[in-house]
């Protein structure tokens, strides 16, 4: 939930993404608490590839997060080209694992994962956005059981039925349902009907991939369907044993060559696979900045200047009842929900954000208010009024005690 803006950060010289949440839903203690929550989960994620989480601030009620702007295409995007090359398939998917083992360690699961919300830079590096539905272990559960909470075609058995406490596993899923679209050209399971699609991923066993492309070597076969088996116990238990599965089978593919993960080189990206406890990390990051600077979708961060607005972030599928009753809601609702993903691409604009047209606001280098709504003639004018009050009330005081 929120929108996504390209901006260009004066001070710091480079672009942003600018995340705000609506005036609209800021009465929405649901929607709130998911932001709140998305701005602690990503904050506590450092890790070459994964998106950067910059600030979070809030100016006269209204809340706002910056991240990292990566230069580069979505999966989906580099998909309308056809399949991708299954050694180059297992190089992005050993990545979007790598990023995933690290979340998960810290104990965090992502829950929305799509092609979407992997963006592959120029350098053949892929990085891990889009935390909107994101969630900690030790996170209060908003999702009420029964609640169908995911993007219809990448969501995992156990969140179709509405199971509560989904746990690393269905990202597992979400990956392998992501490897096979890159693998074939589509994703296993298809319908004009939500209920068809969502009674597919519970009950339909797939294809193998090379039964759709040929290309695909069937050695890869069994570790995707491993992947995408519909009990979590029967998959891989974490994202480390399913990109040590991909290294070794593209290893004997190609003859006991090594096998290169392209890492990021730039100095911010350090780390690479930290393994953190769990219960350090989330002391370390317990406290997220509350100190975020926005008004509407008018005014923005003070040193920040607008270049393209993306109104393609749709709500998440959150559906109440039974998998019977997704049938009646919208199709569109849920088939791109690619919460909170980047606006990215080779020239700056996803391909949802290239069809608006882009504004261009320049905003004033001027020093950001107090965090607190109150200005200062606000403060000034209560003082005022409480120093009246206490003097009526000192002089009557006063009067009581004369004999």
């Amino acid at each position: 939930m929120g929108l996504a803006y390209k901006v260009r950060n004066v001070f710091a010289q480079r672009f942003e993404i600018l995340k705000i949440l609506p005036k609209s839903v800021q009465d929405d203690e649901e929607q709130l608490a998911r932001f709140l929550r998305e701005i602690k989960v990503h904050a506590r994620l450092v890790h070459p590839n994964i998106v950067t989480f910059y600030n979070a601030r809030e100016i006269e009620g209204q809340l706002v997060m910056t991240t990292e702007f990566v230069q580069g295409t979505t999966i989906t995007a580099r998909l309308e080209q056809g399949p991708i090359p299954w050694a180059e398939a297992i190089s992005y998917a050993r990545q979007a694992l790598s990023a995933l083992q690290y979340a998960h360690t810290v104990g965090v699961v992502h829950r929305g994962l799509t092609p979407g919300n992997l963006v592959i830079t120029p350098d053949g590096v892929v990085r891990l956005g889009g935390f909107g539905l994101a969630k900690a272990m030790s996170d209060p559960q908003l999702t009420a059981i029964g609640s169908v909470l995911g993007s219809l075609h990448y969501m995992a058995p156990e969140q179709v039925r509405g199971n509560g406490g989904l746990d690393a596993r269905c990202d597992i899923y979400s990956l392998g349902i992501v490897l096979y679209e890159m693998l074939v050209g589509r994703v296993p399971f298809d319908s004009k009907s939500q209920f068809e699609v969502m009674l597919a991923h519970v009950s339909t066993i797939p294809k193998r991939p090379s039964d759709v492309n040929p290309a695909v070597p069937q050695e890869i076969d069994a570790i995707v369907l491993t992947a995408l088996t519909k009990e979590p116990v029967d998959r891989f238990q974490t994202a480390l044993e399913f990109s040590e599965a991909l290294e070794h089978a593209k290893l004997k593919l190609q003859g006991g060559a090594s096998v290169e993960v392209p890492q990021v080189s730039d100095q911010r990206h350090s780390i690479v696979n930290p393994v953190l406890n769990s219960a350090v990390a989330s002391e370390s990051y317990a406290e997220v900045a509350a100190s975020v600077a926005v008004a509407d979708e008018n005014t923005f961060t003070p040193g920040l200047e607008l270049v393209t607005k993306s109104n393609g972030v749709a709500p998440e599928h959150h559906t109440n009842g039974t998998a019977a009753a997704v049938e009646n809601n919208s199709t569109a609702a849920v088939e791109n929900n690619h919460e909170a993903s980047p606006v990215i691409s080779t020239n700056g604009v996803s391909g949802h954000a290239e069809k608006e047209q882009a504004a261009e606001v320049q905003i004033a280098e001027t020093p950001l208010k107090p965090f607190s709504s109150w200005g200062t003639s606000q403060f000034l004018a209560a003082c005022v009024v409480m120093f009246l009050i206490g003097s009526v009330a000192f002089f009557a005081l006063l009067a009581l005690m004369r004999p």
